[in-house]
């Protein structure tokens, strides 16, 4: 492994983390609404599924960039993007 391919490992460790935080915070949020009916933790769970992702697509342009030197352009890219990190290596 060569040091571009380390600093995207770092980063990507650096992503799960705040992935963790976030579905902790969506977990309890839902948990929360879910006894309670509070529209406030739908929110939260809401705003939690955004972030986790954000966060998702935040790796899969790391992913792109780095290894496949080629991160989609246009109106579609964050659907090409998906389609990109789904692609199966020969």
């Amino acid at each position: 492994m060569n040091i571009k391919h380390n600093v995207l490992i770092g980063r990507i460790r650096n992503d799960f983390s705040e992935i963790k935080i976030i579905i902790d915070r969506l977990i309890n949020a839902w948990e929360h609404a879910s006894r309670t009916g509070d529209e406030l933790y739908i929110d939260s769970v809401a705003l939690n599924l955004h972030s986790f992702y954000t966060a998702l697509e935040r790796i899969f342009e790391l992913i792109a960039i780095s290894i496949d030197r080629e991160k989609p352009q246009g109106e579609y890219w964050h659907l090409e993007l998906l389609r990109q990190m789904s692609t199966k290596l020969i």
